[in-house]
């Protein structure tokens, strides 16, 4: 973050100066009070549990530059203090100001799935030619996204930022912080529906990324299956253009030649000017989608295909978003970070892609945030696993983690007979489960909702 003054950050946020030297700067913005320190912008954010008001006294002594409360009654001596009303809101107020600062392309991505390697995919081909800054971590949300902006350095010069939602209006308050002139639309499922309603209000609402693009600005939405018809129906025209890319030939940019090889997939990338032979070291027809959005890109932004294509080459999934690694000779696909209904299919369509001649296990748990709409869409994973039985595609072993993935096992059971499952209350039970039936060679996928904390399944096997 490049040094602000404190009379700065007091103007963009319409606040007061309690106290403090107006013309010191600060050039971090925290909101947890253990990383404060020199220079540093403090947010205490109301929680609840916890109102980070109390770490005040503390941050200041510590030596941070500056405070924001909304607490008109905190006095001090020590670094400055701005009183705000709502210190979320002042966040957001200052990153949006701070962004403002900045002239630069600036990239964002929404979606029910796909949209963390969408990122990923997208920066890796965007840094050919750019110093890019992108979302870290899961810094994607109505916090996460400000304190992202605050990553913009004086030499930054394209961003691409993940923009999730899980209520309505909030992509508002993130397309007013961010400001993107390319958005891009990954897929439209049924994360968060317990919350939105519907699929079309899911749209509605993640739709409005658009609603800042300029005539020069552009929308990219993935238009296979019913996405595209949804999109025109739900996302508000304008003056922008609005084009769609995906595996189906008549979108602008599409893949089709699929092939899978011992270590990832290849395919063809057709683009208004020719096509392109692609090679990925990851599995899943979801990964062919989010390079085919990468793709586009480097052709908006002017990167040279052939250095596109390497990046993508190049690229393997980040943390719990799809790690292969290996246990006692058997290969677990760590996917664990989250889960809907859409990804979770997604991913057993890509399990049946991997190598050899092992056996195809899911350890999958419960998706959260469902609502009324739970045990239908449970059970609607379990007919996918009996569709890919039809196609030959069969899993050797199902076990089933939590109540709701009970509607899976449920599913499974009633369609199949010749594929086990096991069902289980937790992670820990999960983990004792595979370390019985496990053998070299399997290819195990595990994935559920990260309230279900899928992850100690991994990490319990591979501490060994």
């Amino acid at each position: 973050m490049k040094p602000v003054q404190i009379a700065q950050v007091a103007e963009a946020v319409s606040g007061t100066i309690a106290w403090g030297d107006p013309t010191a700067t600060v050039d971090q913005v925290v909101i947890d009070s253990r990383e404060a320190g020199a220079g540093c912008l403090f947010v205490p954010i109301i929680g609840e549990r916890v109102d980070a008001h109390r770490f005040i006294p503390d941050v200041l002594e510590q030596g941070a530059a500056c405070t924001f409360s909304s607490d008109h009654t905190v006095q001090g001596e020590k670094g400055a203090c701005i009183y705000v009303e709502d210190t979320l809101r002042a966040l957001q107020d200052l990153a949006a100001w701070y962004r403002g600062q900045f002239d630069l392309p600036v990239i964002g991505i929404t979606g029910s799935v796909g949209k963390t390697t969408t990122k990923e995919m997208i920066a890796a081909v965007m840094a050919k030619k750019y110093r890019t800054l992108k979302t870290l971590g899961n810094l994607n949300s109505q916090i996460g996204l400000s304190l992202m902006m605050f990553h913009l350095e004086e030499d930054t010069e394209a961003a691409v930022f993940e923009m999730g939602i899980s209520m309505p209006g909030e992509m508002d308050r993130l397309v007013r912080i961010a400001r993107p002139g390319t958005a891009v639309l990954t897929n439209i499922g049924v994360s968060h529906i317990g919350n939105l309603g519907s699929r079309e209000n899911i749209c509605r609402e993640k739709g409005k990324i658009v609603s800042c693009l300029t005539e020069s600005g552009a929308l990219y939405v993935c238009g296979n299956g019913d996405l595209r018809q949804m999109s025109e129906a739900c996302v508000p025209a304008g003056d922008y253009r609005r084009i769609y890319y995906g595996i189906e030939p008549d979108f602008e940019f599409y893949a089709d030649e699929i092939q899978v090889m011992e270590r990832g997939q290849s395919f063809t990338f057709h683009y208004p000017g020719g096509t392109e032979r692609v090679e990925l070291s990851v599995m899943g027809t979801h990964n062919i989608n989010n390079a085919v959005a990468a793709l586009a890109l480097a052709i908006r932004y002017e990167i040279p295909l052939p250095e596109a294509k390497e990046a993508l080459r190049e690229y393997r999934p980040i943390a719990m978003r799809g790690q292969v690694k290996k246990v006692k000779g058997a290969y677990l696909i760590d996917d664990t970070y989250n889960a809907s209904p859409d990804s979770i299919n997604s991913n057993l369509h890509a399990l049946f892609d991997y190598p050899g001649e092992g056996r195809k296990i899911a350890v999958l748990a419960d998706v959260l945030e469902l609502g009324e709409m739970s045990e239908e869409l449970h059970r609607s994973i379990g007919d996918y696993i009996l569709s890919e039985r039809e196609k030959e595609n069969k899993l050797s072993l199902l076990i089933a983690v939590g109540s709701e993935a009970a509607y899976i096992a449920d599913c499974v059971e009633t369609g199949a007979d010749d594929i086990p499952v096991i069902r289980c209350g937790g992670a820990d039970e999960a983990a004792e489960i595979l370390k019985e039936h496990m053998r070299p060679g399997d290819w195990i996928l595990v994935k559920g909702s990260r309230g279900m904390h899928m992850d100690q399944v991994v990490s319990e096997l591979t501490k060994e």
